[in-house]
């Protein structure tokens, strides 16, 4: 709801508030919008739980011209279940060969990772069948 967590990686840490970053009406609207991304894409929806989640692609700086490359970055960052977050998954690809694009190189090892921690610590769905 619009504030920023104490990072952990103990499942036997609680998370922390650590101060607002947005509103909760931001937050919900925000969650929404990444939750219909995932919807319309399909690539990373995952069966019974609601995903957020939002692609990104940036070429990569070149500090001996300046400017930028042709090279690009993607990632794709999103939390599950969008509802009631328990993890959030950010996968990161430097200039990936032959697929310039994060739907084709991120968004899949993102859906399968956050299907293998769904599944790894039990979190229920949060959608009917």
């Amino acid at each position: 709801g619009g504030m920023r967590m104490r990072p952990y990686i103990l499942m036997s840490e609680s998370p922390r508030e650590a101060g607002r970053v947005i509103s909760e009406e931001a937050a919900r609207k925000v969650t929404q919008m990444m939750v219909s991304a995932v919807e319309k894409a399909e690539i990373a929806r995952i069966p019974r739980y609601a995903v957020a989640g939002k692609t990104g692609t940036a070429f990569i700086p070149d500090f001996k011209r300046g400017g930028y490359t042709d090279n690009v970055i993607n990632t794709y960052v999103g939390f599950a279940p969008a509802n009631d977050p328990q993890f959030t998954v950010l996968v990161r690809l430097d200039d990936p060969a032959g697929a310039p694009l994060a739907g084709l190189t991120v968004v899949p090892a993102f859906r399968e990772l956050t299907k293998f921690i769904l599944n790894y610590y039990n979190i229920p769905p949060d959608r009917p069948q």
